[in-house]
């Protein structure tokens, strides 16, 4: 319903509002909502429909006489009514079990007035409430608001009220975090009709609004936004620098996404959003210029991927510039990191293979000198400093990356102060590799007592098995070469006779398997045991040729 005093209110009409008030006439019965609606201007309607955007689900179908004069932009009718005893109850929800008020300093907080003064009344009356939540979700305070909205003038009176400008939301937000999420993407004409959000943040923060906030760094918020997208939002990299000039903290983490500055760059550029040149351009010079304020890169973040190993396990050291740049500015891993830094490392042949001290053993009198250099190589250096971390299993892993390619990682590997290798696992990535030379590498290697005579494969198949696969496997495997294996597989106590799963003996796979290769017939006759002991004898003195 509405009263007399709500039309006398709403209509402006200060003599008679004051008269009625006189007479006792109610402060706290709400009107229908068809009279702001119906006998409102354009300017009322048009406050209406911007504080339902501000508010979202604010139901304004109750409002109060103090909210009718608001709506109206009448401060004088506002100062009147709280003299005469008015609460902060600007509009009553009814849509819930328990009605629910919205205070009017929430309202005045996000008022786009130019004249910040305007609302005086309202926060002197209400200074006892400047902190409280709004009934809504998040229960934001008024200076929340009035930063979420870039509304400088609300945020302004709000701190001189004495507003908390480290209170917390429901989501434990500050307001400084809240309006800097509520910044738009791009600046549009909407925008520049009232004070720029950046300007308020600003303004915000010059009137002793912390930038590092516990627990949450607004900083790395900030980056968060931006990186994605950071040729379209310059209004963000102003802010950013901004908060950098006034000291936000670097090395400051976030509690939302378990992350820091540096982190947040690097996953944005490794997503494949960033293709363009002067996205990439724009997020190094920040990434650089993060550095050169104090960024320690060389030292990742307790409890938080280092930026390095996110670069190496997520994107495979890509983009190449951004590595290149995490590299050269002494970039490490944790020492949890370093199994699969240190896989990713054999994988990427480019870091080891044009490195000219990659063969520092084969320098004589220098090799220490060189070895050093080689370690302290920026792209070494992450993983070397770990080395007695890599797990055997690794080493084993790396072992079978090497036996993909050329002899060079390989030899790398046995000149490093790494751990053994699994024995069983190192026998079945050399069967599985496609170089040959892995395979034969591995059946001369040297293994623990009685390792060779007992160790089976899949279905129960040992290395003289395996032997005869990859002779009728491999083209260039020649039946001297496969001879001489087997000999040497034999005297370490392998069993030429044994069965596998399938009942079938080395002799049989092959006959199984059966090959065009000419020399066919040798091996045959190995595993018969038909082959001449002068033969054998040659064969044995033979070296592998590898």
């Amino acid at each position: 319903m509405s009263t007399s005093l709500h039309f006398a209110v709403f209509l402006g009409n200060m003599r008679l509002t004051k008269t009625l008030l006189d007479m006792k006439a109610s402060l706290t019965i709400p009107c229908s909502d068809l009279l702001p609606t119906s006998m409102g201007s354009e300017e009322v309607l048009r406050r209406i429909s911007y504080f339902h955007s501000v508010f979202g689900n604010v139901h304004f179908g109750a409002p109060l006489p103090i909210l009718l004069a608001f709506l109206q932009s009448d401060p004088d009718m506002c100062k009147l009514l709280v003299e005469h005893g008015a609460g902060r109850e600007a509009t009553i929800d009814y849509l819930h079990d328990d009605p629910e008020a919205m205070s009017i300093l929430h309202f005045a907080a996000a008022d786009r007035t130019t004249d910040y003064r305007q609302w005086q009344c309202l926060f002197d009356g209400f200074r006892e409430y400047i902190d409280e939540p709004s009934p809504q979700q998040f229960q934001y305070t008024p200076l929340h608001v009035a930063l979420i909205n870039g509304c400088t003038q609300g945020m302004q009176i709000a701190v001189e009220s004495g507003a908390n400008k480290e209170a917390r939301s429901i989501s434990i937000c500050t307001p400084l975090y809240m309006g800097i999420i509520g910044i738009p993407y791009r600046t549009t004409e909407y925008q520049k009709t009232f004070e720029k959000p950046i300007s308020c943040l600003r303004k915000f923060v010059e009137l002793g609004g912390s930038v590092n906030p516990e627990g949450d760094s607004v900083l790395v918020l900030a980056v968060n936004i931006y990186a994605p997208n950071p040729v379209n939002q310059p209004n963000m990299r102003e802010l950013i620098y901004f908060l950098l000039d006034h000291h936000a903290d670097v090395h400051g983490t976030s509690r939302w996404n378990n992350s820091n500055v540096v982190n947040e760059i690097v996953q944005a550029s490794t997503s494949f959003h960033h293709e363009d040149p002067l996205a990439r351009e724009l997020l190094e010079e920040l990434l650089s210029d993060l550095v050169d304020r104090g960024f320690n890169i060389r030292t990742p973040a307790p409890g938080l991927p280092s930026p390095l190993y996110h670069v190496l396990h997520n994107n495979k050291a890509k983009p190449k510039w951004l590595f290149d740049f995490l590299c050269e500015n002494g970039a490490t891993i944790h020492e949890r990191e370093v199994d699969l830094a240190f896989l990713r490392w054999c994988e990427m042949f480019r870091w080891w293979r044009k490195n000219a001290n990659s063969a520092w053993w084969k320098h004589q009198g220098q090799e220490d000198e060189i070895f050093l250099k080689w370690c302290e190589d920026p792209y070494n250096a992450w993983w070397w400093q770990h080395v007695k971390q890599i797990s055997p299993q690794t080493v084993t892993l790396a072992y079978g990356e090497a036996f993909k390619r050329t002899r060079q990682l390989y030899n790398i590997l046995t000149h490093l102060p790494l751990a053994a290798p699994l024995d069983g696992l190192l026998v079945g990535v050399a069967f599985e590799a496609e170089q040959l030379w892995s395979w034969r590498l591995v059946v001369h290697r040297e293994f623990e007592d009685n390792f060779l005579a007992t160790w089976s494969f899949g279905e129960g198949e040992n290395m003289i098995h395996l032997t005869v696969r990859k002779y009728v496997a491999e083209s260039c495997y020649t039946a001297a070469d496969a001879v001489l294996d087997v000999l040497h597989l034999r005297d370490k106590g392998v069993n030429m006779t044994s069965p596998n799963s399938h009942g079938q003996t080395p002799l049989e796979l092959l006959l199984r398997l059966g090959s065009c290769k000419s020399d066919f017939a040798q091996l045959v006759s190995l595993l018969e045991g038909n082959m001449s002991i002068e033969c054998t004898i040659i064969l044995e003195g033979d070296d592998i040729g590898t």
